[in-house]
């Protein structure tokens, strides 16, 4: 049975023919169920007239009922003929071509029309594989990319009255979230248009914007460098130390004249383009007259924060991000340069087709020159360099061999224009370090491996987003890379581990992942202290000489069951004193009441980098329950005194420090239920415990208060225990940082260009290279349709492999004037007959690595392509 959506007939109201349009792949069995009065009536010898609302998509088979005598032809949205034959009482044809308004036309022997109908074509990008696997990770991509929706129209910004949309509002972020985004969103050339029209005199791209909400941060840290100005309703920023804007720049636009095969908008930007890539190679703070390369400080890849080490101009508000061009110690990032080499092909590519030849050949020969350099001075056999200072008299001590250092932007080198060796160096080296990971890390496609040691500290822990944190982004990157350079196994497999992923922690592709899980630490000293001087409470309802009831006091309801002595609870030891001996004072109890002390000093005089508490809260304003919690969340105060004179305070706040000691409830990272019992008047009382970390743990404390809260809530603590430091918590998978977005477009290119293989040659895919992979990934059927919504660009195919027949068969279409077909045949294999529409054609085989691929022209149209296959000898 057909879909629903399509299985219905199409009647052209008492018409000679019906048109029965099919899902793709399908037969269309479905038109036998026409009753036997609308095949008499679709065999009279009417003219055909127009149809409404019959639709269809790229390959979908459509079946039309028709008189016999006279061709049938059916020509695309752009009028060109892709189907001729005879008319037959049953004629069947896969839709293909050019999207928009087709027409089946029925011409009679003098080749007049006799009837037209009409029906429309459109697409949108879609991936279905029988495994369901990429099927999965398409739409995790999607999700990640769209959210609910709102993103395909992306964030608005007003400018002079006009409005941009960004998927992103920086352009690192947005350069890198249109590799899928354009896919889905018509949103292609907002962000080009709205940088050009800002762009500096001296071609330097703005970094970011956002609204003008009048001065702040960034006209202090950045306004007197002149990285920040306001206008129009925007405040434009350059982050001072970043050197891929203006590449980035150039990306945007050639992305955006893909998706809309605009030539004149394009060719309107390109002095924007060769501005902003002469900037980047004539500015003293963005190139190095030493390396002829493009420089920057030290960060990590291509981040907006450098390295707080010896070498830190401190001479800003922000040091980290700001530069200064005299003393700032700067070096070649490689990653800035390959970007550079990828940009000014691009920019190339568009300066050719607008007929600047000699511009074209000047920019592509600067980026060859700079790969030339770069090699020489970065690329170490395997990998490029993380980063080489200019000065040699550095010498800088972060914890960590930088030469060994593999950065992320060695993944996205892979699809920039370098070396087909450089590039197959590079896969391995990351396969290799697949071999050795760190205890639990999701993957080798690191930001920076291994971590800095020190000097990103305040950044960026260890293991944690751009120090070691697992780069989703780069992922996609790494992927896409070895599928196009012949480890087309090994991509589809970090591919299926970013899927393994996403599915286990919330379904989504996100920036970065916690790298490993290194031994946690746990606290070496436990120090339990002394209350038996300043306990002023009993745990019993009839208090004592100097000491207070539990409590309010109440008969029978209290805590005397308590057992005292050691109570060790999540390895802390606590002295829970023994009131009988003490004249029943066996608590330290603080509040804002009568009869009760606000404060409570503790001695300590030691060091200690965190407290424990056993402890609990009663009472307070807002109360509902006589015996349990306050609306108030706050309980107390921890105050650190330090010898030094100095002190610092730490809130003790319900339901994440403590809770009420009736029917107590408490589970956090450091704190939860001690003890329970019972008494007289509930089935269940107790304690709850808390450990807090030392605000200053270098200084020595000479006490700590114990402060009540305002609430008039009794803040009652049993015992308290000294510890070096909190044991260490095992860091959440998903790291933080960039947005997620751009990490879910990266992995979508990986998908579309590199496992279903569908590039764009030319622009809105009026031309397309079709590399179909799916063999490697283990996949026997693959139903693929990419789309621009920019244009009518589209390439739509259906790819089934029989292993038992050893032929792999593609069913193709879109608006490309041609189709240059590479298809992978399985490993051990090489292809040895090629047909195109059932007639053997030419066929070219084509190597890369160990990978034989079958290479055939296929022209405009629908058509069908099957290579068979036999083992190598």
């Amino acid at each position: 049975m057909l879909p629903q959506r399509l299985s219905r007939l199409f009647p052209l109201c008492w018409a000679a023919w019906v048109c029965v349009p099919a899902c793709a792949y399908h037969t269309t069995a479905g038109a036998e169920d026409m009753s036997a009065g609308q095949i008499r009536a679709a065999s009279a010898p009417v003219a055909l007239v127009p149809a409404t609302g019959l639709s269809s998509r790229p390959l979908d088979s459509m079946t039309i009922v028709a008189a016999s005598g006279g061709t049938v032809v059916v020509t695309d949205g752009d009028g060109h003929e892709y189907f001729r034959a005879a008319a037959q009482p049953r004629l069947t044809f896969n839709v293909g071509g050019a999207l928009g308004t087709h027409h089946v036309t029925l011409k009679n022997a003098q080749g007049k029309p006799e009837g037209v109908m009409a029906f429309d074509v459109d697409a949108a990008t879609t991936v279905v594989d029988n495994t369901g696997k990429y099927t999965r990770l398409f739409n995790a991509c999607v999700k990640t990319m769209t959210g609910s929706g709102a993103r395909l129209e992306g964030r608005e910004h007003k400018w002079r009255n006009k409005s941009y949309n960004s998927f992103v509002s920086w352009v690192l972020d947005q350069s890198n979230t249109m590799k899928g985004m354009l896919l889905f969103s018509t949103h292609a050339k907002d962000m080009v248009d709205l940088y050009r029209e800002n762009q500096q005199q001296d071609g330097m791209i703005w970094s970011f914007v956002e609204p003008d909400n009048g001065p702040g941060y960034y006209d202090t840290a950045y306004g007197h460098l002149g990285y920040a100005k306001r206008d129009g309703g925007l405040l434009f920023v350059r982050q001072p130390n970043e050197n891929h804007v203006e590449y980035e720049y150039v990306n945007m636009l050639y992305q955006a004249w893909k998706a809309t095969g605009d030539d004149a908008w394009m060719s309107s930007t390109l002095d924007s383009g060769l501005r902003a890539l002469q900037y980047s190679v004539t500015s003293p703070v963005r190139y190095s007259k030493r390396f002829q390369l493009l420089k920057r400080p030290l960060t990590i890849d291509s981040w907006d924060f450098q390295v707080e080490d010896e070498y830190l101009i401190k001479d800003t508000t922000t040091p980290t991000m700001t530069i200064n061009p005299e003393r700032t110690k700067f070096g070649v990032f490689f990653g800035d340069n390959t970007g550079y080499v990828q940009a000014s092909a691009r920019l190339a590519e568009m300066l050719d087709r607008v007929g600047r030849r000699s511009e074209s050949q000047a920019v592509r020969q600067r980026g060859s020159e700079i790969l030339d350099r770069l090699t020489k001075l970065s690329w170490n056999g395997r990998f490029f360099r993380h980063f080489v200072d200019e000065d040699s008299s550095v010498h800088r001590d972060l914890g960590v061999n930088m030469d060994e250092q593999v950065a992320q932007a060695n993944a996205y080198s892979l699809n920039r224009g370098i070396s087909h060796e450089q590039a197959v160096a590079i896969i391995k080296t990351y396969r290799d370090l697949r071999a050795r990971l760190p205890h639990g890390s999701p993957g080798e496609w690191y930001a920076i491996y291994p971590p800095f040691e020190k000097g990103f500290g305040s950044h960026n822990d260890r293991w944690q987003y751009m120090n070691g944190g697992v780069a989703g982004h780069a992922a996609g990157e790494l992927a896409r890379g070895a599928l196009a350079h012949g480890f087309e196994s090994y991509g589809a497999d970090v591919m299926d581990r970013s899927l393994a992923l996403a599915e286990r922690t919330d379904g989504l592709i996100h920036f970065a992942y916690t790298g490993a899980y290194e031994e946690l630490a746990k606290p070496s000293k436990l120090t339990p202290v002394s209350l038996i001087k300043v306990a002023n409470m009993s745990f019993g309802s009839k208090g004592g000489q100097g000491a207070l009831p539990w409590a309010d006091g109440e008969k029978d309801n209290d805590l005397a069951t308590l057992p005292p002595g050691r109570m060790v609870v999540q390895d802390v030891p606590f002295d829970v004193i023994d009131a009988a001996q003490n004249k029943q004072r066996g608590a330290v109890a603080v509040a804002r009441r009568r009869g009760f002390a606000a404060a409570a000093q503790i001695p300590v005089k030691q060091k200690a980098g965190a407290v424990y508490l056993l402890h609990t809260i009663h009472k307070g304003k807002g109360t509902t329950s006589a015996r349990n919690n306050s609306t108030d969340d706050v309980a107390g105060a921890v105050i650190f005194k330090y010898n030094d004179g100095t002190q610092q305070g730490v809130y003790v706040r319900r339901g994440e420090h403590v809770t009420g000691w009736w029917f107590p409830t408490l589970k956090k990272t450091h704190a939860g239920v001690a003890w329970t019992g019972a008494n007289p008047k509930s089935s269940a009382v107790g304690l709850s415990w808390a450990g807090i970390a030392n605000p200053q743990p270098d200084k020595e404390i000479h006490s700590i208060e114990l402060e009540s809260s305002v609430s008039g809530a009794i803040y009652i603590v049993a015992a308290l225990t000294l510890a070096d430091r909190l044991p260490e918590t095992k860091a959440p998978p998903v790291s933080y940082g960039g947005p997620d977005n751009w990490a879910a477009a990266n992995m979508s290119a990986a998908l579309t260009e590199g496992l279903a293989g569908v590039v764009d040659a030319d622009r809105a895919l009026q031309m397309a290279e079709l590399s179909p992979r799916w063999s490697a990934a283990g996949v026997n059927d693959a139903q693929i349709t990419i789309r621009y919504p920019s244009s009518k660009g589209y390439v739509a195919y259906h790819w089934q492999h029989a292993p038992n027949e050893k032929v792999v068969n593609m069913q193709i279409t879109g608006n490309a004037r041609q189709f240059n077909c590479r298809v992978l045949v399985p490993a051990g294999a090489r292809p040895t007959v090629a047909k195109l529409d059932g007639v053997a054609t030419k066929l070219r085989e084509q190597m890369v690595e160990n990978s034989r691929y079958a290479v055939v022209n296929v022209p405009a149209g629908v058509h069908h392509v099957a290579v068979s296959y036999a083992a190598v000898k």
